[in-house]
């Protein structure tokens, strides 16, 4: 379990105006005296009430009912402080009839740039809806803890992962330039078709998302080798950024497969073939590792999962010679996951009875037919299925990386990083009659509830139009985008 929890000391030899001051009072956000809570003793969480120019950064808990002393914390001055949002959900509690609720979150800043964390905990109940403030970094070169190249290299070398990929995966990874070099086709508005160049010199690099897109080339050989991509040639290419002020490194690892499959889709003990629905030309997947500068540790690690994501700790994967972390690609969509078990993305909203008439309903299919559709099997749920296996195939991040932006050095871009269109066409088939006819294989009672169920897949996994590169993805200048 990573915590980290910031100390501070004033160095402005101000004691008018200086960095921190105590508290002028402190308001009782909550108490579990009285309340049925499992605790050993009474536990009461104050907020810190900062005198005018400065903010109050964290909670004091304390087990007694009487105010915690002024001395016990320090408020800091407003211009040294950052706006924090509510982050990941810790603890709640509230009585029967709805009274003494209390919620624990952990914060995050709202602007990644120069906010650093302090690693506190947000507590708020039902009447009350305060915030607390982060840090700011003011340095004039914030980013003075950032690693040289010679670390750099170093930390991927410790840290970089293993990628896996499921044992009957038709559609790998390659480098950008074999796609390139073996007949990748450039179509824009009132133009023939015709080859990239190079490394991409004749790509549009200031237009629109739509002005332009790649693919396939026409001729059927040509088209299915690039379809499974070349994991011998394949590249990790790799984005390095500050984070949280610049007390931490991110290492942005992205990979590009020339195609992605057709998805699959669990609606109960099913598990649907989706057909063609989810294919589409190139596929940007990305893993994130979050490196502590100041101790060179492995943090955190972002997995992404069609169009956003999730954080893991180190402890969540399995790791290769103690620091790397092994990751798993899932089959044809090559989402990221840390085990190798199929993952459900819930497709909407479901209440319960809308659950169990769909359970009823399936079961007594199951016993009366059969369906080529679909199949029965122990898994059980409702959404987008991603399936993910350790197969034979896989692909050392450590051996097959390219460095290709370090945001605080001055470096040259590879000119398909600035590439503006689409890495795919849009898809042509008609996706209302793919989705009916998946929908026809049932009953007339669920019909309406599959349709409904397979409207609401993400686009992402639907392959409505291909993406764009990863420079014109928001997480390159903003934070991950998390499920």
């Amino acid at each position: 379990m990573f915590v980290v929890v910031l100390i501070a000391k004033d160095t402005t030899g101000d004691p008018s105006q200086g960095a921190l001051k105590s508290p002028i009072d402190y308001t009782l956000i909550w108490t579990s005296k009285g309340l049925n809570v499992s605790q050993r003793e009474d536990g009461y969480i104050w907020l810190p009430v900062p005198p005018d120019g400065y903010k109050a950064i964290g909670h004091i808990v304390t087990t007694s009912p009487e105010k915690p002393s002024l001395d016990k914390v320090r408020c800091v001055r407003s211009d040294f402080t950052d706006l924090t949002k509510v982050d990941k959900w810790i603890w709640g509690h509230k009585t029967r009839w709805g009274l003494s609720i209390v919620r624990l979150h952990t914060t995050k800043p709202k602007t990644r740039a120069l906010s650093v964390p302090t690693g506190m905990f947000l507590a708020r109940n039902g009447s009350n809806t305060h915030e607390l403030a982060c840090l700011k970094m003011v340095k004039t070169d914030p980013y003075s803890a950032m690693p040289n190249s010679l670390q750099i290299r170093t930390m991927i070398n410790a840290y970089a992962p293993w990628v896996y990929f499921h044992p009957h995966e038709q559609y790998f990874p390659s480098s950008v330039l074999w796609f390139f070099e073996n007949g990748a086709e450039l179509h824009q508005h009132d133009q023939p078709s015709r080859l990239v160049i190079n490394d991409g010199d004749n790509l549009p690099n200031n237009g629109t998302a739509d002005d332009a897109f790649l693919d396939l080339p026409q001729d059927q050989p040509s088209k299915e080798r690039l379809q499974k991509g070349f994991l011998p040639n394949a590249i990790a290419y790799i984005h390095v950024k500050p984070a949280l002020g610049g007390i931490c490194t991110d290492l942005a690892i992205w990979l590009y497969y020339p195609f992605n499959g057709g998805g699959k889709f669990q609606l109960g003990p099913f598990t649907i073939d989706l057909g063609k629905i989810g294919e589409h030309v190139s596929d940007w997947e990305h893993i994130t590792l979050r490196v502590d500068n100041f101790h060179g540790t492995l943090t955190a690690v972002y997995l992404s999962q069609h169009a956003k994501g999730k954080w893991f700790t180190p402890s969540e994967f399995e790791l290769m010679n103690g620091t790397r972390p092994v990751v798993y690609a899932s089959l044809h969509g090559h989402s990221h996951y840390s085990t190798p078990t199929s993952h459900i993305h819930v497709a909407g909203i479901l209440d319960s009875s809308d659950i169990q008439m769909l359970y009823d309903e399936l079961q007594i299919m199951s016993d009366s037919r059969k369906s080529s559709t679909f199949k029965e099997e122990s898994f059980f749920g409702f959404g987008a299925r991603d399936d993910v296996a350790k197969g034979d195939n896989v692909m050392d991040i450590a051996s097959t990386y390219n460095v290709i932006c370090v945001d605080y050095m001055e470096s040259g871009i590879e000119p398909w990083l600035d590439y503006t269109g689409r890495w795919g066409p849009k898809i042509t088939y008609e996706f209302t009659e793919e989705m009916m006819i998946i929908a026809d294989s049932f009953p007339h009672i669920v019909r309406k509830l599959v349709i409904k169920l397979l409207k609401k897949l993400p686009p992402e996994l639907l392959g409505e139009e291909g993406p764009q590169g990863p420079k014109m993805k928001e997480s390159w200048t903003g934070d991950e985008r998390v499920l």
